[in-house]
């Protein structure tokens, strides 16, 4: 044992040898991480890649298959050159290509030559149930796209002997199911074009031309010995020689067999007026002169030859269309005392009154004039009811008729596409003056236009109540909408809104519509409003769009009676077209 030395009380430990220090492992070592490092990076790098590509696929696609589908309504040859657009427009792994509509065809036909094999577009019907598309040519409502980029460039992985990858998506878009609720006016304005007040609007001709046609439509009845062309009534005298006297309230029309003598009239006021013809005429017109002009002539007598009837001095046969007997005067002279008044509501009497006294038939002219014409005007302006007058639906009254013509055509366009669209049917007013479900959330498109056909202007109540409707559609929707549906309104009117709660209240019939609004919103349910023609409330329409962030469509109509059919007929199609689009794989 080597002995310890020691320094004072402190052994002293003897040394170690040193070692030789080692260089340049910490290099060496840097330089095998920063290796590692760099594969790391490269692999996450080209990962990356991998994953940009991936995601700008399927937005190509995704984007494709939506643009395809909207255009399907236009045929699957348009939804197959829309998907390849949005395919050329949106290409992976590419710097961006400026596409103009000069370059696109050429841009396309070298996609189409690239990757012929790469892409499948298919279009059908998607089924939720099996997850898949069902290949058809008939209606389509959905398009399939399927695109893979087979040889995209690594970064990096080169390195390790794989120079390419591929990306691979595939995208179904199909339309949204609707549930859409059809509000409509079917107030008694909805005639209004069609009666004689519109004569200033639409001209006598064009007026007299529709309710001709609407007397065809009603199969041409015969009452009495009525025409159709209002006409004065003519009494026959019944002495010897014969005698007839036009009625023309303010004049009369005398014919005889024989030279008139004179002719004596009494007017409303009981005054008479005499006038003696010695010109040897067997006619004449006859009204009051002077003083007495445009009197009401009650009683006329016409003497002719010798036919003096004992009731003054020359007093010939007498006529009385006096204010207690004209009624009966008018009856006998169309021949209607024995023919039943065809309806459940009026009477020939009330027509009768409404030609003596109306002021809109006045206006056209038929004072106490009488025919089919201003009949079928006496329905549709006082009578219009269903249970009134139940005939009138089979006529083609305006704007009424322009309006069932527009649902005629949007059932169609919604058929075009079988997109399990849904429709109901709401009109205001119902009996009670607000509004009636007639028809329910249905799959059954030909029972819309059915039931709207069979409906008439002012069916069930005469005033309008909007918000009575847009309640109606709202709580349809919330009760039997489907989860998954696009939920919506369609709302029509003609007029302003005016009925609320039982009374005529234009006030708290706007202020309801404008809540009725905020409630659909709410909602979510949008609200598509058209306003029909120069009487409808364009700025609450507007309002109600603007709300349910829907549109408006404003139809004004125009100078022609029926203008407003293409107008609506373009707005629905519209509508019917604008279907929701949505992605379902």
């Amino acid at each position: 044992m080597a002995p310890i030395r020691t320094r004072g009380s402190e052994p002293l430990v003897a040394p170690r040898p040193s070692r030789r220090r080692r260089r340049g492992a910490i290099i060496v070592l840097a330089a095998l991480l920063m290796i590692v490092m760099m594969a790391v990076l490269a692999m996450s790098i080209d990962t990356g890649y991998m994953y940009t590509m991936q995601t700008q696929l399927d937005r190509s696609v995704d984007a494709a298959a939506l643009a395809g589908a909207a255009v399907l309504i236009e045929g699957t040859e348009a939804a197959h050159e829309q998907v390849l657009e949005y395919l050329v427009r949106n290409p992976v792994g590419k710097q961006a290509v400026a596409v103009t509509e000069e370059n696109l065809g050429e841009l396309t036909a070298r996609f189409v030559s690239e990757h012929a094999n790469d892409y499948e577009i298919l279009w059908g019907d998607w089924n939720a149930a099996s997850g898949q598309i069902t290949p058809t040519d008939t209606l389509p409502s959905a398009v399939s796209v399927s695109m893979t980029y087979p040889n995209l460039p690594f970064f990096f992985g080169r390195v390790l002997g794989h120079n390419t990858f591929a990306v691979h998506s595939s995208a179904v878009a199909m339309y949204q199911p609707r549930d859409i609720v059809v509000v409509l006016d079917f107030s008694g304005s909805m005639n209004d074009d069609s009666e004689l007040k519109s004569i200033n609007t639409f001209g006598l001709d064009a007026i007299m031309g529709g309710l001709a046609e609407m007397y065809s439509e009603l199969g041409s009845p015969e009452y009495g010995n009525m025409v159709f062309e209002p006409q004065y009534i003519t009494v026959a005298g019944a002495g010897n020689p014969m005698i007839s006297v036009e009625y023309r309230y303010r004049s009369v029309y005398v014919t005889s067999e024989k030279p008139l003598q004179n002719v004596v009239l009494r007017f409303s006021d009981g005054s008479t007026q005499k006038t003696t013809i010695s010109s040897g005429a067997t006619t004449g017109t006859f009204a009051g002169t002077g003083s007495k002009a445009g009197k009401a002539i009650y009683r006329v007598w016409v003497k002719s030859d010798n036919n003096l009837s004992g009731e003054g001095y020359d007093y010939g046969e007498g006529f009385n269309f006096g204010t207690s007997t004209i009624r009966a005067t008018i009856k006998t002279a169309l021949g209607l005392n024995d023919v039943p008044y065809p309806y459940p509501s009026g009477s020939w009497n009330a027509f009768i009154d409404y030609g003596r006294s109306n002021s809109t038939n006045k206006s056209a002219g038929f004072e106490y004039r009488f025919g089919y014409a201003n009949l079928i005007n006496y329905w549709l302006e006082q009578q219009a009811s269903y249970a009134k007058t139940p005939d009138l639906w089979k006529v083609s009254a305006q704007p009424v008729t322009a309006l069932k013509d527009a649902v005629n055509v949007f059932m169609d366009y919604i058929r075009e596409v079988d997109t399990n669209d849904r429709v109901s049917l709401v009109i205001y007013d119902a009996l009670d003056g607000n509004a009636v479900v007639e028809v329910g959330l249905t799959t059954n498109l030909d029972l819309v236009p059915q039931i709207t056909r069979q409906r008439q202007a002012s069916h069930y109540h005469n005033y309008t109540n909007i918000g009575a409707g847009m309640q109606k559609a709202r709580q349809e929707l919330t009760a039997r909408g489907r989860e998954n549906a696009f939920k919506m309104i369609v709302l029509m009117t003609d007029g302003k809104a005016n009925w609320y709660n039982g009374t005529y209240n234009e006030a708290a019939a706007e202020s309801q519509v404008l809540s009725e609004a905020h409630a659909d919103a709410a909602l979510r349910y949008p609200v598509v409003a058209i306003s029909l023609g120069a009487g409808a409330d364009t700025a609450l329409m507007a309002q109600v769009a603007e709300i349910t962030k829907s549109r408006h469509f404003n139809v004004p109509g125009g100078a022609v009676l029926g203008d407003y059919r293409e107008g609506l007929i373009q707005v629905f199609r519209e509508i019917a077209d604008a279907r929701p689009l949505k992605l379902v794989q």
